[in-house]
């Protein structure tokens, strides 16, 4: 048996499957199973056919007819993933020889081993567990053999991504609209409660959206948020043109110390939610109508005249609610100040809402992670997976003259800035 080529073997398994019933047990899928079979054999023949070429002389033919150049050294078993399944091959090994055997064929395979490899945190972003990352190469993809270790391992990969994208160079984006939202997961496995993850996306001038930095923040107090505004500074982003928050204090005092020459929106759905809250259950469809109108009037001064009429008119009813209403009402309505084409897009965070919906539905595969880096880089790529099919905004020369036009400060500020 030790003279005869693994080929050989692999030959006559071909012909029995070829033969084999297609109505028996084992021949589940008789047509795929021969593909595979005649693919092995055919792969083997070729790596037995290149050894042949390497060392210039046919399997056991006598080396004083020929130069010598080196000499077989048996086998080596190796498993290969192609489109017809895993591969059992039997790699030919030479020794004494001037240079090493590298084969041509095993290096084309091979870089379809690392598409899949590829695949394994994609599918693992996509919301599946490791156990159904394993379940799914080994039942769609026909790929057996992978371990939970290997798709820990390949997964690992996100973690040296996260580092890098959040290193990377922020001065060539131009931001118009930035926009900030934190998202609460348990991230490490010693944390009785969810911690906050910090998140900006902005809106360029040229109309793209892009997602920019996400820190954990631990909670989202003044000293967190600055520190992640310094961060995105401290790689090169200029101040903002306006700013999209909720009603985090914490949060608006870090904007307002960072980029104090910035317009600030106050997230409109945030803050229809706390209205809401203080109101009576019968009461809430009709005063929510009225809210919603000064909230999209045509110009500030015409939504500021209706929503302080609002707040007189049911001051002594819902005092909580109109005292709610009042607050910060003027930062509720800056985005009336915008051209209407751009008004729907940035008077509330719930893109950023959505995208961490998504998140959490992603990451609910896993309760709790083992530590902090582990859950960021999965937050980090469910993040960019969805913000990849975000549509921009239409945005031309004149609309964007217009814009800036409405708060020269910004303009100044980032003058000094690229100045310095």
């Amino acid at each position: 048996m030790n003279r005869v080529l693994p080929s050989q073997r692999m030959e006559q398994e071909f012909f029995q499957v070829v033969r084999r019933s297609p109505g028996s047990v084992a021949a589940a899928h008789p047509l795929s199973e021969a593909v595979r079979v005649g693919a092995q054999l055919m792969l083997q023949r070729a790596l037995e056919q290149e050894v042949t070429d390497f060392l210039g002389r046919d399997h056991y033919q006598r080396a004083a007819e020929l130069p010598l150049r080196g000499y077989r050294s048996g086998y080596e078993p190796k498993r290969v993933q192609t489109a017809e399944g895993t591969l059992e091959l039997r790699v030919p090994q030479v020794r004494d020889t001037l240079e090493g055997f590298d084969s041509v064929w095993l290096r084309v395979v091979a870089r379809r081993s690392e598409k899949l490899l590829a695949l394994i945190p994609q599918l693992y972003v996509k919301g599946l567990s490791t156990r159904d990352v394993e379940a799914a190469l080994e039942q769609a993809l026909e790929v057996d053999g992978v371990s939970k270790s290997s798709v820990s391992a390949v997964c690992a990969r996100l973690k040296t991504d996260f580092a890098r994208w959040q290193e990377r160079d922020l001065s060539e984006h131009r931001i118009l609209y930035l926009l900030l939202d934190g998202i609460y997961l348990r991230l490490r496995a010693e944390d009785e409660a969810a911690i906050a993850a910090l998140c900006a996306y902005g809106i360029e001038e040229s109309g793209e959206k892009v997602l920019l930095h996400l820190a954990v923040g631990d909670r989202e107090s003044k000293t967190c948020w600055k520190s992640f505004f310094q961060d995105m500074k401290a790689r090169g982003l200029a101040a903002p043109w306006l700013v999209v928050i909720d009603g985090n204090a914490g949060l608006r005092a870090g904007v307002r110390e960072c980029w104090p020459q910035a317009l600030v929106q106050r997230c409109q759905v945030h803050k229809m939610r706390n209205i809401l809250c203080k109101l009576p259950e019968r009461a809430r469809a009709g005063i929510k109508k009225l809210i919603q109108k000064a909230f999209t009037a045509k110009t500030l001064a015409e939504g500021l005249e209706q929503a302080r009429g609002l707040v007189a008119m049911y001051r002594d009813d819902y005092p909580e609610a109109m005292k709610c209403l009042e607050a910060d009402l003027e930062e509720c309505l800056t985005v009336l100040r915008l051209p209407e084409a751009h008004r729907k897009r940035v008077r509330t965070t719930n893109l950023l809402e959505r995208l961490f919906g998504e998140g959490r539905r992603r990451s609910k595969v896993i309760p709790r992670f083992i530590e902090e880096s582990s859950g960021m880089s999965l937050v980090f790529a469910v993040l960019t997976d969805v913000s990849s099919h975000w549509h921009g905004v239409r945005i031309t020369a004149p609309l964007l003259a217009q814009i800036k036009a409405l708060n020269p400060s910004t303009q100044e500020e980032n003058s000094v800035a690229q100045a310095a």
